[in-house]
């Protein structure tokens, strides 16, 4: 048994369709499904700067009812976040163009293009850019690492800043810290 349901959101209205699941006469369960596909590019509405990182969000949990986002990252050689934990979401990479060294855990992933990478949620991992530039699309489920994202993020200059020359000072850090610690991120 199917049926229509219209969920009013504060941008527009969804049509789902609901799938029940029987054993006998008993459902079991029952599963919501978005029946109007959507589409979306990068573009200047949906693309800013994030620690020094060009990032496109396509699909926000707004889009998904909080089940994933999945995002177009443009990662340069020296913006490279440090090691962090996410205790919410896991992650996952797929590398379009450059080439990128995670460490997730003790495992270590030289990833080219093609190359799909899974980061559990609890577990530390970083990366590193081994080529100038990479482009990756990254999804989180579920959502809510974009609103991370875009509390840190700044419009999208008409040229990107050059790799900072030192680390960090303990303020900037102090601040990535607390903002990252709001959205279940462990920065060590």
């Amino acid at each position: 048994m199917n049926r229509l349901v219209l969920i009013k959101s504060s941008r527009r209205i969804r049509v789902y369709q609901k799938a029940y699941y029987y054993s006998k006469d008993k459902i079991l369960g029952e599963v919501e499904i978005l029946d109007k596909p959507f589409f979306r590019r990068a573009s200047g509405d949906n693309t800013i700067l994030f620690l020094g990182n060009k990032v496109s969000v396509l699909v926000s949990g707004e889009d998904t009812e909080g089940r994933y986002t999945t995002i177009l990252t443009e990662e340069r050689k020296g913006f490279e976040p440090p090691p962090h934990t996410h205790l919410r979401e896991d992650e996952t990479f797929y590398v379009l163009e450059g080439q990128i060294t995670y460490y997730i855990a003790d495992t270590v992933i030289h990833a080219t293009p093609g190359t799909y990478v899974h980061a559990p949620k609890g577990i530390k991992h970083t990366f590193k850019v081994n080529t100038q530039t990479a482009k990756v699309l990254l999804t989180v489920y579920p959502s809510g690492f974009e609103r991370f994202i875009n509390e840190l993020s700044e419009p999208l200059p008409q040229q990107l800043p050059p790799a900072p020359g030192v680390p960090p000072n303990p303020k900037e850090i102090q601040t990535l810290t607390s903002i990252a610690a709001k959205y279940g991120i462990v920065m060590k």
